[in-house]
């Protein structure tokens, strides 16, 4: 790695740590803590939520789908991901922020609680959060290890331990605050970067017409709408991320730090049309980097996760490169302080709570279960080795199953009931990890195509409204704001 590149890199993430060490200081609470004081403004939280989305796995993992299969990944993932953005913010926003304002509202389990009022799911919730997090946090780690190795020549495992070390350093601090700001400084840059990079992409591989023709003479499925993948998969791409991304707890939890409901306009807009862009730098590099490959003028790599590194490195002028992988990094580390941060309120807030206990010193207890969090989501990506970008579609389904149903779901539909809520979470968790398991050891017993993701998350929410329909006498009488939120 040349000297530009790695004092590019420096300078980055000595921004970060400042940033985080900044957030420290302004965390004097547990809502200072898990919602930022409820104090962001549109801007800040749209870019914050397309970062917390387009991380080590939108990027890394999706030039990785790219390079190996074409535009299959664009069409499943890339295009309903930022359709996702415009429906989340119809179908939570409004509402979210409404039940926000009833008190000390800082997690999705006190948003449940006041919808189902029981503690059951509340917990249940909880736990799944925790699962997924510490799914999903893999992809995170796997992508840093990548990055990590790319810039400074360690092995990947090594780069994970180091760059955790560096996001434990300052999210255990900062908490929500330092990953908020820190994905909007590395959100705009990286917008700008990935439309200079794309036509970047696009003039290395000698055009368009020269880039399709190269592949097309391998595999003329590789420029194709689906790439190589079956239209199946494609479609299940497609439901999981663009209805999906409404059940993902990173995401719609900043719905809560919006200091006032006006904030929500153009929020959707924004954060949509940021994550069409940085998917440009995703498509061009990656199929161009297919395309210098079958020429013979890419250089070696090991996975086609290190398409997007190797190319930037070789392809682009230093600073480029350096604001690429420095962005990169940032990113991956601010989504994974919102994932831990999401997770210890759990273990701290929810599951406690849903025992009738409080945690004392919330604040203090949050932060040491951060570390915690974070041994264990390294130890689960050395477990489950696998594609980036397939492992972070495993934490998004296991994500979308486990939170669309109870809050999306029971924040619309007024006749959900609580036993809805707790079997979709419990079939949701169920399907997606004994599925992955079984799909880990060639045990596969879905159809070919299907995704693991989507077969859950459709079963849950069929469980969801079936459960509740046989349940409907249970119905418990809602307050009167909560029904206001409810009508959006």
């Amino acid at each position: 790695m040349g000297t530009t590149i790695i004092t590019v890199v420096a300078i980055y993430l000595l921004i970060c740590i400042l940033i985080g060490l900044w957030a420290t200081r302004r965390t004097k609470t547990a809502g200072d803590f898990l919602i930022a004081g409820r104090n962001l403004g549109m801007f800040v939280m749209a870019i914050a939520a397309f970062s917390s989305i387009q991380s080590g796995f939108g990027m890394l993992g999706g030039t990785g789908l790219t390079f190996s299969n074409g535009m299959g990944f664009i069409a499943g993932i890339g295009i309903s991901a930022s359709l996702g953005f415009g429906l989340t913010w119809y179908l939570a926003g409004k509402r979210i922020w409404k039940i926000g304002s009833m008190g000390e509202v800082y997690t999705l389990g006190d948003i449940v609680e006041k919808r189902y009022e029981s503690k059951a799911v509340r917990g249940w919730l909880g736990l799944a959060i925790i699962f997924g997090v510490i799914g999903y946090l893999g992809t995170q780690v796997q992508a840093m290890g990548i990055i990590m190795h790319s810039i400074f020549g360690l092995s990947p495992k090594l780069g994970a331990i180091i760059g955790l070390g560096i996001l434990a350093f300052y999210c255990v601090g900062g908490g929500i605050i330092a990953s908020v700001y820190t994905d909007l400084f590395q959100g705009v840059i990286m917008v700008a970067v990935s439309l200079v990079v794309f036509f970047m992409a696009i003039h290395a591989g000698g055009g368009v017409q020269h880039i399709s023709e190269s592949l097309q003479s391998v595999d003329p499925q590789l420029t194709s709408s689906f790439g190589t993948y079956p239209i199946m998969t494609v479609a299940c791409w497609f439901f999981l991320f663009s209805l999906g991304a409404a059940g993902q707890p990173h995401f719609i939890h900043k719905f809560l730090m919006i200091k006032s409901q006006k904030e929500l306009k153009w929020g959707a807009f924004t954060a949509g049309l940021a994550y069409a862009f940085t998917t440009l730098l995703v498509v061009g590099i990656g199929l161009t980097a297919r395309s210098l490959d079958i020429q013979g003028k890419f250089p070696a790599i090991s996975t086609p996760d290190e398409s997007l590194t190797a190319f930037v490195t070789h392809f682009t002028p230093p600073i480029v490169a350096g604001l690429v992988l420095s962005g990169l990094l940032a990113a991956i580390m601010s989504t994974g302080s919102a994932f831990v941060t999401l997770g210890a309120a759990s273990l701290i807030r929810d599951i406690p709570r849903a025992f009738n206990k409080q945690v004392k010193n919330e604040l203090l207890w949050n932060r040491l279960t951060v570390l915690g969090l974070l041994t264990l989501s390294l130890l689960f990506s050395f477990y489950m080795d696998t594609l980036v970008a397939l492992l972070g579609i495993f934490g998004w389904g296991t994500f979308a199953s486990a939170v669309f149903p109870p809050i999306i779901l029971g924040l619309i539909w007024k006749k959900a009931t609580k036993y809805g809520a707790i079997s979709s979470i419990v079939v949701g968790l169920f399907l997606n990890f004994s599925l992955e398991m079984l799909n880990k050891y060639d045990l596969a017993i879905l159809p070919s195509g299907v995704i693991v993701g989507a077969f859950a998350f459709a079963v849950s929410i069929i469980v969801f409204i079936g459960v509740s329909l046989l349940t409907k006498e249970s119905v418990v009488p809602l307050d009167n704001q909560v029904i206001d939120a409810m009508e959006g």
